[in-house]
């Protein structure tokens, strides 16, 4: 992505779950950074971003007793938003 990002730390301590072939991983998790501006990115861009948001939501689910971490739903939010304004466009 190439607008300006921001990291902001939502680690809650645990350790993250590492990708069997050592790879990058596919889920964008709390820590990592998110971009500042939803505007600037290209509609795949966008798409991508939404599918890791999506990723992370299933792993919060299915690995952590008290559910998402709030900062990947209201990831999820802004770029629902951004993408409903895409399309009403």
């Amino acid at each position: 992505m190439s607008t300006p990002t921001t990291a902001t730390d939502h680690s809650t301590g645990s350790s993250s779950v590492p990708e069997p072939d050592g790879g990058p991983c596919s889920c964008l998790e709390p820590a990592e950074a998110f971009p500042a501006e939803l505007g600037g990115l290209s509609m795949g861009e966008l798409q991508v971003l939404h599918s890791r948001i999506c990723r992370q939501l299933d792993r919060d689910y299915l690995t952590t007793p008290d559910g998402p971490h709030p900062c990947t739903t209201d990831r999820l939010q802004d770029v629902l938003g951004e993408l409903d304004a895409r399309d009403a466009a």
